[in-house]
């Protein structure tokens, strides 16, 4: 690799972290607006509260637990129920409310802490859409600009997969820090609720003042908005370097190498190569710690795409608009299944034997081991690259590992949805109508591999894959994937 070709990487590397600061800062900002809404909100509240029930000394812990009564009860009654008819999800915050909700008696506070934790769980769901919208557009924006950086440095041009959106589903519902973002946003949401609720009770006990009262609220608020921001910073970092990262894959790049240096942890992997296969954020991949700005470049020559199909000299240093429109947005003439060796060999192991270890661990959540989160990772990308199946698919289910069958298949009624954490294997044809459970699944997305196993005429749904049942008769579930 030349020097100005080096230098070419490292200057795209720049300008990507750049962009990536810039939609980060957009979305925090934002974020931070909630919090800046929500604190006004309790704040409102809390003089508001005052002004109806405080006497000359103040507002008394007795005066704060009255009950409410007659109307009133029965405005807030309505008002939390209507609340909880659209609110979602398991919190530990939601369930306080709930809680709360099915009280026949209310005192003042009570109604006090339920405004508090209505204003943390609609901050959260806010919060948690903005976020969501961030970390795809990262992972989408930096997979494409992966992609053209790649072809653009080295004079080629080809075209590209599109995102897939079951993909990237996937990748924003992994906890790859123990828990995903979500997870994190919420348990936030719970710490916040605990913290002013506890604020509320003294507030009230000690009888403080409105000022003081609000004053500790707002405080639980700043310390809501530093974990909301680091929390954004973090994840915008994961998603911008697993498209940076999925980039690579697609254009067939081995290893990465490390850029960066904030800090004495970033410094020793600054300059340093990994294999794509060994990619591990927080050991040598970013982000290694929370905030961090580092991020990664493609080790790649342009004898790498010699033996690929379809690639031609790149024309003109197109601009990236141009390029997508050509190579991501046109589609190819016919799809050229072009498998590295790492995922023609997922491929075959699934095939094999390997695959009921794989997902019988997956279906359990048991740990994997090095090398098979190795091969799986492998397996994702090369059903990525495989063709789509729309149309009728048929799976065959043994009772082995199934107690009860009747019970197994009841437990699957009509109007569900369910999600499959395994690779869930079908076929054209029905495999053995002598099992005792049989699907009968409508694919949208479904992986053709039927190149490679003909035999069984298979088609592989990617990990997490989820589908509504649309009926149940006798031993067979109708599902059609979502």
């Amino acid at each position: 690799m030349s020097q100005k070709e080096r230098n070419e990487w490292i200057e795209r590397a720049k300008q990507r972290v750049l962009n990536n600061a810039e939609i980060t800062d957009q979305s925090v900002k934002e974020i931070m607006f909630l919090f800046d809404e929500a604190a006004w909100t309790l704040e409102t509240e809390i003089n508001s509260m005052f002004q109806k029930y405080a006497t000359e000394n103040g507002l008394t812990n007795a005066e704060a637990s009255k009950l409410l009564t007659g109307s009133e009860y029965s405005r807030w009654k309505k008002g939390i129920e209507e609340y909880l008819k659209e609110a979602e999800g398991d919190s530990k915050t939601l369930l306080e409310l709930n809680t709360l909700a099915m009280k026949s008696r209310i005192s003042r506070k009570e109604q006090m802490l339920a405004t508090v934790y209505q204003t943390m769980i609609t901050l959260s769901r806010d919060t948690e859409t903005k976020i969501t919208d961030l970390l795809g557009d990262m992972f989408k924006t930096n997979y494409y600009r992966g992609c053209y950086d790649v072809q653009s440095i080295l004079g080629v041009g080809f075209n590209v997969s599109k995102v897939d959106v079951k993909m990237l589903q996937r990748i924003l519902k992994h906890p790859w820090s123990g828990k995903n973002y979500s997870q994190a946003l919420w348990e936030n949401t719970d710490k916040l609720a605990t913290l002013a609720k506890r604020e509320l009770t003294m507030g009230f006990m000690n009888g403080s003042s409105v000022q003081k009262m609000a004053k500790e609220i707002n405080d639980v608020m700043g310390k809501g908005r530093y974990a909301a921001e680091r929390l954004v910073r973090t994840e915008s970092s994961y998603f911008s370097n697993q498209g940076e990262l999925a980039s690579y894959r697609e254009m067939g790049i081995q290893e990465y190498t490390f850029l960066g240096g904030g800090c004495e942890i970033c410094m020793e992997l600054n300059g340093q190569s990994f294999p794509l296969d060994e990619a591990e954020p927080g050991l040598n991949l970013p982000p290694i710690h929370p905030n961090c700005k580092c991020t990664i470049k493609a080790k790649a020559k342009i004898d790498l795409f010699k033996d690929r199909e379809g690639v031609n000299p790149l024309e003109s240093n197109p601009k990236f608009e141009e390029w997508k429109k050509k190579y991501v947005d046109t589609p190819a003439p016919e799809p050229i299944i072009k498998l590295s060796e790492n995922e023609q060999h997922a491929i075959n192991s699934y095939i094999s034997s390997e695959a009921y270890t794989w997902n019988d661990k997956l279906r359990r959540g048991v740990k994997l081991t090095k090398e098979e989160k190795k091969q799986i990772s492998n397996l994702d990308s090369a059903l990525q690259k495989m063709p789509t199946y729309q149309g009728v698919l048929y799976r065959s289910v043994s009772d082995f590992g199934i107690p009860d069958v009747q019970e197994f298949i009841v437990g699957h009624k009509p109007g569900m949805e369910i999600s499959f954490p395994e690779f869930l294997s079908s076929s054209t044809e029905v495999y053995d109508d002598s099992f005792p459970i049989q699907y009968v699944i409508t694919s949208k997305t479904g992986r053709d591999i039927r190149k490679f196993n003909s035999q069984e005429k298979e088609i592989l749904f990617e990990r997490d894959s989820m589908f509504y049942i649309s009926k149940v008769v006798n031993n067979v579930i109708y599902m059609e994937e979502i």
